[in-house]
């Protein structure tokens, strides 16, 4: 679930709002100041109303099959604070064949703001539930249940002498994901080695195989750098227009094992720099994917988004809160 904004709505928060540690239900990822954008490779800390359609990544697996991705994500507002989302992703792999990939339910709740530190905080649940997806493009046959932390945190809180730093900002999550169920049990019957040995259940010609489900720790940050702000709060950029809307940015994007892996396992993930584009009602990103070894792919990728915000583009009816306040 993610993020969006209208950068005049930006400032005329931070002037209504009470500079200090405050929880406040804002409609986009803003706190203060500043605007998190939707990011592609890590989930933003934004509880909102809006669609990524499409979602385009091409990259080569670390087996040298060449796979293109293509994929939404709807997430809807039940109140200010909590919503709801669902995702799926259709998967091209050459060679390999084609299919979907696990359907994804989510639920986020924005936990925390704080508008003098730019600071805002949320905690999360995604399900990928097995055995929805084709398993000749890799979809799992069990599900994953994946409790997650949100934050960003922008430094215009940074004295004037280090102006220039202000629009920075940092974004980050962290979570684990359990498998349900926690293994998997097979029985084959097989009884020409009986006279040899016995078998794995004690019995013979009767197999038992366990399988235990693998836990991972899915982690990520990212380092953006706004235009926007830098124009609003620190100086006016010159030149034309589109410049004030582009944030430059680097994802670092990270699944280590934990539990149930196979020996020697090691951290996956990749290191996207890019660049987002940022306006009023969508927001269009384009991002390289480097690998960050040989088991996490190899050759240089590529993802893309477009990012509809309805909150602006629907205020009265999609784009607002099941049950609302106001």
């Amino acid at each position: 679930m993610q993020l969006k904004h209208k950068l005049g709505l930006a400032g005329a928060l931070a002037s209504s709002v009470t500079l200090g540690a405050v929880t406040l239900a804002f409609p986009h990822a803003i706190v203060g100041d500043r605007v998190f954008p939707v990011t592609l490779a890590i989930d933003d800390p934004g509880v909102a109303d809006e669609l990524s359609l499409p979602t385009f990544a091409r990259f080569t697996n670390a087996d040298g099959s060449i796979e293109s991705d293509l994929s939404f994500e709807y997430d809807k507002l039940i109140t200010e604070n909590f919503g709801v989302s669902i995702a799926d992703t259709w998967t091209h792999v050459h060679p390999g064949g084609d299919g979907f990939q696990n359907l994804v339910l989510g639920a986020k709740y924005h936990l925390y703001s704080d508008a003098a530190h730019e600071l805002m905080v949320s905690v999360g649940v995604n399900v990928n539930i097995g055995g929805t997806g084709a398993a000749r493009v890799g979809a799992a046959n069990f599900s994953t249940i994946t409790p997650a932390v949100f934050f960003g945190k922008g430094f215009g809180d940074l004295p004037d002498n280090l102006m220039w730093l202000k629009p920075v900002a940092i974004t980050g999550q962290i979570g684990v994901g359990f498998p349900d169920p926690w293994k998997k049990t097979s029985i084959s019957i097989d009884t020409t080695s009986c006279d040899v040995t016995m078998t794995s259940s004690g019995i013979c010609g009767v197999n038992v195989d366990t399988t235990h489900n693998p836990v991972f720790l899915n982690w990520g940050f990212t380092f953006q750098y706004s235009l926007p702000y830098l124009n609003a709060h620190v100086r006016q950029i010159d030149g034309p227009d589109f410049l004030r809307h582009l944030i430059p940015l680097v994802e670092v994007s990270l699944q280590s094992p934990i539990a149930n892996s196979f020996a020697g396992q090691k951290t996956t993930g990749t290191i996207n720099p890019g660049i987002v584009y940022l306006a009023d009602t969508f927001q269009v990103a384009v991002e390289a994917m480097i690998p960050v070894n040989k088991a996490s792919g190899k050759h240089l990728g590529v993802i893309a988004q477009v990012h509809f915000f309805f909150d602006d583009i629907f205020p009265n009816s999609l784009g607002k809160p099941l049950f609302s306040e106001h």
